[in-house]
């Protein structure tokens, strides 16, 4: 589906509470959220069970306590209530009719008029749209090792979901489609992994599940520790710990994850081929746990789920 036909779908946005049309709902070009990247976002996904009619917003509350402490890295002033951001979003789903799987982007940012250091107002946009499943989610995807380094936590802090930080991937990702690669993998100053441009890194080893610590300049993903709780509650052995350039080349397995990629095999790095090339039995396995859980389809975490209908 592209682009076009997608944004031609959206009925209706909403922005400081209020449903409008998507061409309406405007930014002043001083406004600081634009000129000086004062803004934060959240990116969430509803999956739809069509068996039980419902469309499921998964971990809304993570992400909206997660968007509450980037608004408070960014020292905003005075923050929206997050509680009522959730609520909003579900009636901007409802609003459009959606009934198919579906991207919520959230945004807050410096609004108005202002200064490199001015905290408001603040403005907060929901644009909700149809968004089918990542395209490697079956296939795999190609990736290589970015020659650009990860921001580190004293310069512009990654586990700030900012839209400042995405500066940093989008030249590793830019780099990567350069190269046709499908994607990037990201090192740290230290010349460890940390992430990719929008996404977290596991890879497998001897059956044991690893990926680079909270302190490994990663956002702190949402999917990431989702998936860490479904290892523990299955049995698969885990570590969160520095992951090194060649431990991506040896690895059995290697896959992508976070809100937007879901779970996303990587089958070469650098054109090495990552085990047998193709999507690994634990990566399948997850997958598959992943996809049952997000759709309701199992009894698992009901807590996670929140229902649109």
């Amino acid at each position: 589906m592209v682009e076009d036909d997608i944004r031609a779908r959206i009925k209706t946005v909403t922005m400081n509470g209020r449903q409008m049309p998507y061409a309406q709902a405007t930014v002043p070009i001083m406004a600081p959220g634009l000129n000086y990247a004062a803004a934060v976002f959240e990116g969430i996904r509803a999956y739809w069970n069509a068996s039980a009619s419902q469309l499921y917003i998964f971990r809304l509350d993570e992400h909206l306590k997660r968007l509450a402490f980037s608004m408070r890295m960014l020292r905003f002033d005075p923050m929206p209530a997050v509680a009522e951001l959730g609520d909003q979003i579900v009636a901007d789903i409802r609003a459009n009719g959606y009934r198919e799987d579906t991207y919520i982007r959230l945004n807050a940012f410096v609004d108005e008029w202002g200064e490199m250091t001015t905290q408001g107002p603040v403005s907060t946009t929901i644009v909700t749209r149809p968004r089918p499943r990542a395209p490697g989610f079956t296939t795999g995807q190609n990736f290589c090792v970015s020659s650009w380094r990860r921001l580190s936590d004293n310069a512009s802090p990654p586990r700030s979901k900012s839209t400042a930080n995405y500066l940093n991937g989008r030249l590793a990702g830019l780099e990567a489609k350069t190269n046709n690669y499908h994607g990037a993998i990201i090192l740290t100053e230290r010349g460890t992994v940390a992430e990719g441009p929008g996404g977290c890194i596991f890879i497998v080893r001897g059956g044991r599940l690893i990926t680079p610590g909270v302190t490994s300049g990663i956002l702190e993903s949402v999917t990431r520790e989702t998936l860490l709780n479904l290892a523990l509650e299955d049995g698969i052995a885990s570590a969160e710990r520095d992951i090194d350039r060649t431990e991506l080349y040896i690895a059995d397995e290697v896959f992508y994850c976070g809100t937007g990629h879901e779970i996303t095999p990587i089958v070469s790095v650098d054109r090495m081929a990552v085990g047998a090339g193709t999507p690994g039995p634990l990566t399948r396995a997850l997958q598959k746990r992943y996809d049952d859980l997000v759709r309701g389809h199992s009894n698992a975490h009901g807590e996670w789920l929140r229902p649109v209908y």
